[in-house]
């Protein structure tokens, strides 16, 4: 009798490389990895991997059996997300993002599906988007990356985002317009430099980081503590600073050059779909309308 679960264990091995690795996606100990893929061997009477001083590689007929079973496992995942019981959802999200803007689309998908789990993950986009090719996620919502392409990928755009610079409401700099080579001697609070809004910043004025005197990469709660508490200069998204600009805990900084906004959205693999993840699509987009 094929044992099918077997198989996928060596799949996501395979794509792993590695056992510590694979056992993370897998849930399960590593050595409980190792004697699964001993046991496959046994039944097929092959050597599925080698050793190496990087991890494990395939042998050539681990390569040949590697590429016969990725698509069945697939389709049979995929069955089984589509005709199977609810199952939980996987999402991708950054804490701001979530906490700012969609925590009452969450709220409100929750109030008809119960029975229904959503598991958080936050981390960068680019760590989000490798995770969702590999269908460890299966949604990620962020700010679009430009540089990111991948067919199997499909990028759901639900609006825009604007980035502003932000000071104090006693800042010597609120009546007057700061130009870029000013703004390069200021103290500067910006994301961390992998930070799409930090990326999106600097191709906007055409220039980078090293050409500012004074960078502070630091974290957004952070960044707006020091900012009304300081004569610092913070680079924050306008939609997630709504209350704050209301309330004057911090104002808007008029600028000569312009930050180019950010289209932001869903982001899900294609070969990933059941109907827990397309009712939250569906909610999401509804909530948000473009």
């Amino acid at each position: 009798m094929v044992d099918l679960e077997l198989y996928k264990i060596f799949k996501i091995v395979a794509e792993e490389e590695n056992i510590t690795n694979a056992s993370k996606r897998l849930n399960i100990s590593q050595p409980a990895v190792t004697k699964h893929i001993k046991n496959l061997e046994e039944a097929l009477k092959v050597k599925l991997f080698e050793r190496t001083n990087k991890g494990l590689k395939l042998t050539e007929v681990g390569k040949n059996i590697f590429e016969e079973i990725t698509s069945p496992i697939t389709i049979l995942e995929n069955i089984y997300k589509k005709y199977g019981g609810n199952k939980d959802i996987e999402l991708g999200i950054h804490a701001t993002m979530l906490n700012k803007l969609f925590s009452k689309p969450l709220s409100k998908y929750y109030e008809t599906n119960e029975s229904v789990k959503i598991n958080i993950t936050n981390n960068n986009s680019e760590e989000m988007l490798s995770k969702l090719e590999k269908q460890e996620l299966d949604i990620v919502i962020s700010k679009k990356v430009n540089s990111y392409t991948n067919k199997k990928i499909e990028f759901i755009k639900l609006g825009k985002m604007q980035d502003i610079l932000v000071v104090n409401n006693t800042s010597d700099l609120l009546n007057k317009e700061i130009d870029e080579n000013e703004l390069k001697e200021k103290i500067f609070y910006m994301p961390r430099k992998t930070s799409i809004t930090t990326i999106n910043f600097f191709d906007s004025i055409g220039s980078n980081e090293s050409e500012f005197s004074n960078v502070k990469n630091i974290s957004y709660n952070a960044m707006l503590e020091i900012i009304k508490n300081t004569n610092g200069i913070g680079l924050v998204t306008k939609e997630y600073t709504e209350k704050e600009l209301r309330e004057k805990e911090i104002s808007e900084l008029k600028t000569t050059f312009k930050i180019k906004p950010i289209e932001f959205g869903i982001y899900i693999n294609k070969e990933n779909k059941f109907k827990e993840l397309a009712i939250l699509i569906k909610l999401i987009e509804n909530e948000m309308p473009i």
